[in-house]
C-alpha cells in the first residue's frame, strides 16, 4: 500500500511540475520581470528559454502518465527532464536581488520540479515495469491528455493577452475558440498588433500543437508497427516451435492475432498470453521441451513481476502442475476435456440407439456429409457465412475469443470444412477441422473449432454430422477426437477438492439454467469420451484469483 501511494504521489507531483513549467511563461510578462537571465542574453534567447520550458513541461506531463504505471524508462527520463526544468527555471527567474526562499512567484516556479526530483529519487525502487506494446485505452488516455494540455495552454495564453498584443481582449469563450482555430491551422492573424510576446506565444502554441500531434502519431504507430511487423515474425517463430513442442488441441489458438508472445532466453520455447486488468492470461501450458519448461515458466513469472502483472494459465494439463506448484503458483480445476477414442466410438458407441436411429433417419432422407479441402470457392464460404449468421441469431449464441476461433473467411481458407447437406444439396450445418498438436506417440488426434447450423436445421442434425465425421476421421487414420472443454465438469465433486473448487461446483449446480454447463457435459457424454482434467493456474491469493476470473471472462467474451 505504501509503495502504491508513493507511486501515485510521485506521478501526481510530476504532473503538477509539468503543468507549472508549461504555464509559467504565460503568466510572466517580460518587462515586468527584469531578471538577471534577461539582462545577460538577447530577447530571442529569453523567449527561446520560454519555449523550451513549455516543451519540457509538456514532455514531463506526458511522462507522468507512464509513472502511474511504474514504468522504469519513464522514471529515468522524467528525472533528467525534471533536473533540466529546475536549472532552466532557476536560470530564467533568478534575480540579482532575490534569494531562493524569497516569496517571489517566478522563483517558486522551480519548486514543483525540485520536489519531483526528490520524490523520484525516494521512490526509485517502485518503478520497475518495462515497456510493452501500447493498447487502445492507454493510447486514448494519452491522446486526450495531450490534446487537453494544448487546449489549456492556448486558452490561458489567449486569456492573458492584453491591448499591447491583440485587437481583441479575449474572454474565456473567445480564448477557447481562438485556440481551436490556431491548432487546426485556421489561424488568428487578423487579431494581432504585432507585439513580440504575442508572436512568441503564437509560435509556441503551434510548436506545442505539433509536439502533441507527434506524440499521438507515435502512439498510433507503435501498435500498428507491432501488428504489421513484429507480431507476424513472432508468429512464424511460434509456428516452428509448435511443430517441435506442441502437445495440445488448444495450441492452434496460440497462433491467433489476439495473442502476445514471451520467448525463453534460449529461444526454444514460448508462452502465448494476453493482458487484461493487469493479468497476463496464458493460453494452455507453456510450449517448450520438457527439460526447458521450468526455466521458461520461471522467466515468464519474472517478466510479469517486472511488468507489475499477476499471472494465470488457462486450461493447463495435470501433468504440468508439479512445475507450476514448484514455482509458487496455485491451481484449481476448471473443467474436463472430452476426448473420444475413435476405435471405441466406431465399433461400439455409434451402434447405440442415440446415433443408430439418427443415422438411419437422415440417410433415408438423403442427407450426406460432404468434405471440402482448402482452398475454398467464395461461394462455399458465403454459404458457410450464412449458416454462421443464422446460428449467431439464436438466443445465447455469440462469437467468443481467446480459446475459440471466430468466423473469418481468411482463416477458413486454411481449414478443412465438413458440411451436412440435404438431398437438394443445401448445407444445413458445418464444422471446420483445425490442427491438433497432440503428440503422435499418444495417437493421432483430430479436433474442430466452430460447429454451426441453420435456425431451421432438423433435430439431430449435429448428431448426424459428428457420427459421420468421426467415421470419416477413423478412416483417415486418426485415433482420437477432441470435443473440447466442458467447463466446470467434475469440479468440486471430490471430498479432497479445495474450497474454491467446491464454490465452482455450486455455480455448476445452481447457475446451470443461465450457462448450460450441464447441457454441454451431457451432450459430449453421448460420445463416451475420456475425460481429461483441465486447470486454472494462478499467482497470488483470493484477490488475484477473482481478478484473473474477471480478466478471463473479458477476453473470452469479446
Amino acid at each position: 500500500m505504501k509503495d502504491s501511494l508513493a507511486v501515485r504521489f510521485t506521478a501526481g507531483l510530476t504532473m503538477l511540475s509539468g503543468l507549472t513549467a508549461t504555464l509559467a511563461p504565460l503568466s510572466l510578462r517580460l518587462k515586468e520581470h527584469p531578471r538577471l537571465f534577461h539582462a545577460l542574453v538577447p530577447y530571442e534567447v529569453y523567449h527561446l528559454s520560454n519555449t523550451l520550458s513549455v516543451l519540457l513541461g509538456f514532455l514531463t506531463l506526458y511522462l507522468s502518465l507512464n509513472l502511474f504505471r511504474r514504468k522504469k524508462n519513464a522514471w529515468l527520463i522524467t528525472l533528467l527532464l525534471s533536473t533540466a526544468l529546475t536549472l532552466l527555471q532557476l536560470a530564467r527567474y533568478g534575480s540579482e536581488h532575490s534569494h531562493f526562499f524569497h516569496l517571489d512567484i517566478p522563483t517558486y516556479s522551480a519548486l514543483p520540479a525540485c520536489l519531483s526530483i526528490i520524490a523520484l529519487l525516494s521512490a526509485r525502487k517502485s518503478f520497475t515495469v518495462k515497456s510493452e506494446p501500447i493498447r487502445g485505452w492507454e493510447f486514448l488516455k494519452k491522446a486526450l491528455v495531450s490534446l487537453l494540455a494544448v487546449l489549456i495552454y492556448g486558452i490561458v495564453g489567449f486569456f492573458l493577452l492584453d491591448k499591447r498584443d491583440s485587437t481583441i481582449n479575449f474572454n474565456l469563450s473567445q480564448a477557447i475558440f481562438a485556440t481551436v482555430k490556431e491548432i487546426t491551422l485556421i489561424g488568428n492573424g487578423e487579431a494581432w498588433q504585432g507585439s513580440r510576446f504575442a508572436r512568441w506565444f503564437l509560435e509556441s502554441l503551434r510548436l506545442f500543437g505539433i509536439a502533441s500531434a507527434l506524440s499521438i502519431a507515435y502512439n498510433i504507430f507503435r501498435p500498428i508497427r507491432y501488428r504489421l511487423v513484429t507480431q507476424p515474425k513472432e508468429r512464424e517463430q511460434v509456428a516452428l516451435l509448435l511443430d517441435r513442442f506442441g502437445d495440445s488441441s488448444l495450441d492452434y489458438f496460440k497462433l491467433m492475432p489476439d495473442k502476445s508472445y514471451f520467448f525463453s532466453s534460449r529461444g526454444n520455447g514460448f508462452i502465448a498470453y494476453r493482458t487484461e486488468l493487469n493479468v497476463a492470461i496464458a493460453l494452455g501450458d507453456a510450449t517448450a521441451s520438457s527439460d526447458s519448461l521450468e526455466l521458461l515458466v520461471q522467466e515468464f513469472l519474472e517478466f510479469c513481476r517486472e511488468m507489475d502483472w499477476s499471472v494465470a494459465f488457462l486450461q493447463t494439463s495435470p501433468n504440468r502442475l508439479p512445475i507450476y506448484e514448484k514455482l509458487g503458483l496455485k491451481a484449481i480445476k476448471v473443467g474436463e476435456d472430452a476426448v473420444v477414442d475413435l476405435e471405441k466410438f466406431c465399433n461400439d458407441t455409434i451402434k447405440k440407439k442415440t446415433f443408430k436411429s439418427v443415422i438411419k433417419k437422415f440417410d433415408k432422407e438423403g442427407y450426406q456429409l460432404t468434405e471440402h479441402q482448402p482452398p475454398h470457392d467464395e461461394s462455399l464460404l458465403s454459404e458457410m457465412e450464412e449458416i454462421s449468421r443464422q446460428w449467431l441469431s439464436l438466443p445465447g449464441r455469440r462469437e467468443r475469443g481467446f480459446s475459440l476461433g471466430q468466423f473469418n473467411r481468411e482463416d477458413l481458407q486454411k481449414n478443412k470444412i465438413y458440411a451436412v447437406r440435404k438431398a437438394t444439396g443445401e448445407a444445413t450445418a458445418f464444422v471446420n477441422e483445425i490442427r491438433s498438436y497432440t503428440r503422435l506417440d499418444l495417437g493421432k488426434e483430430a479436433t474442430i473449432d466452430m460447429m454451426r447450423y441453420r435456425v431451421d436445421a432438423e433435430s439431430g442434425t449435429m448428431d448426424y454430422l459428428f457420427a459421420k465425421l468421426l467415421l470419416n476421421l477413423k478412416a483417415q487414420g486418426f485415433a482420437k477426437f477432441s470435443l473440447g472443454l466442458a467447463a466446470l465438469s467434475g469440479v468440486g465433486e471430490a471430498a479432497e477438492d479445495n474450497l474454491y473448487e467446491k464454490a465452482l461446483h455450486q455455480v455448476y449446480e445452481h447457475l446451470n439454467r443461465f450457462f448450460s454447463y450441464k447441457g454441454l457435459r451431457s451432450y459430449k457424454a453421448k460420445f463416451d469420451p475420456l475425460w481429461e482434467e483441465r486447470f486454472l493456474v494462478y499467482s497470488g491469493k483470493t484477490k488475484e484469483l477473482v481478478k484473473a476470473g474477471l480478466a478471463i471472462a473479458k477476453v473470452t467474451e469479446e
